[in-house]
């Protein structure tokens, strides 16, 4: 019988969180695809309970050492399923503070080595060490050049063979996945909101870092009061950067199913994935805002006024109905 590989097209805040976890739980092959590395994750859960999982993980890390490389660890641990925090957050400032102290932390922590025992431990010789492993899985750190697309590309069935579902940076990947998600053995899937004002102020959550080609690391709030423009602009790329997958779609013959986030079931869609999630929003950002403190409680509701302003002007329609 011929694997079946979901392709999920998302893009920021789509739903990449859920999908990695609902594999997870169901032991299937998830491949992440970043600029720098593809990591591919096996798991083995031995205890299920409704917020932690007993779980045996390996992951393969394939990245460019003069050359695709792929090098893997295995370990059991708990796996709790913690409520979704963005990095940084617009409406809870923790967030923002517990993110700085994590990138300070890994700064820190990658500094410990000197630059001539990292070039030293990054040769491939050293491939079985914790050390090499820890340059790879820190892509931050830039230890190793993006993987090559070419060679992506003629690797390709090779790294999807025993792949169950993949997400993260495919649009970067396009061309060197475009032949495989042609085949019939493929659903490639596009997730989209019908409700777009939950939509909106969960991006705006994240207004600082999902999308820095518009805005890097910048306040909303000022940037509201001082153009809104961009911020229209900043939340029209997220449409428009769906319309466009669909369009290449459309182009280059590729089948796709759209899937939507607020009302289609996930057991649906991924046929044979017989655990569930305990609920399906266990990665949305309201558990952020729930937690704000008081005083930061007025942001929710800036933001909220922000998102409606933008369906006003714009008067945006659920991707189905573009």
């Amino acid at each position: 019988m011929t694997k079946t590989h979901y392709f999920y097209w998302g893009f920021a805040n789509s739903g990449k969180g859920y999908i990695n976890r609902y594999s997870k739980l169901n032991s299937k092959v998830l491949a992440c695809f970043f600029r720098e590395n593809i990591v591919k994750t096996y798991s083995k859960v031995h205890i299920h309970e409704r917020l932690w999982d007993d779980v045996t993980f390996t992951s393969k890390i394939i990245h460019n050492n003069n050359g695709m490389k792929t090098v893997s660890k295995t370990e059991r641990r708990i796996y709790r399923y913690i409520f979704w925090a963005t990095s940084p957050s617009t409406i809870h400032s923790k967030y923002r503070a517990f993110s700085d102290k994590k990138k300070q932390y890994e700064k820190k922590n990658m500094r410990a080595y000197t630059d001539e025992e990292i070039k030293k431990y990054s040769d491939w010789k050293y491939h079985d060490s914790s050390v090499y492993y820890a340059f790879v899985y820190r892509r931050n750190q830039r230890v190793f050049p993006d993987l090559d697309l070419n060679e992506v590309k003629k690797n390709i069935d090779e790294i999807m063979e025993d792949v169950d579902v993949a997400d993260s940076n495919l649009m970067h990947y396009y061309e060197a996945l475009k032949d495989v998600c042609r085949r019939k053995n493929s659903v490639n899937i596009i997730p989209y909101k019908v409700d777009l004002l939950d939509s909106f102020v969960s991006k705006l959550d994240g207004f600082a870092n999902f999308n820095q080609k518009l805005e890097d690391h910048n306040d909303l709030f000022e940037v509201y009061n001082l153009d809104k423009e961009r911020v229209w602009k900043w939340l029209d790329y997220f449409l428009q950067e769906q319309n466009d997958l669909i369009d290449k779609f459309k182009n280059d013959n590729i089948p796709y199913v759209f899937f939507n986030l607020d009302e289609d079931k996930y057991s649906d869609l991924f046929t044979g994935w017989d655990v569930d999630l305990h609920q399906r929003d266990c990665t949305h950002h309201k558990y952020n805002w729930e937690l704000a403190d008081e005083d930061e409680k007025w942001k929710y509701q800036k933001v909220l006024e922000i998102a409606k302003e933008y369906m006003s002007v714009r008067n945006p329609k659920p991707l189905q109905l573009r």
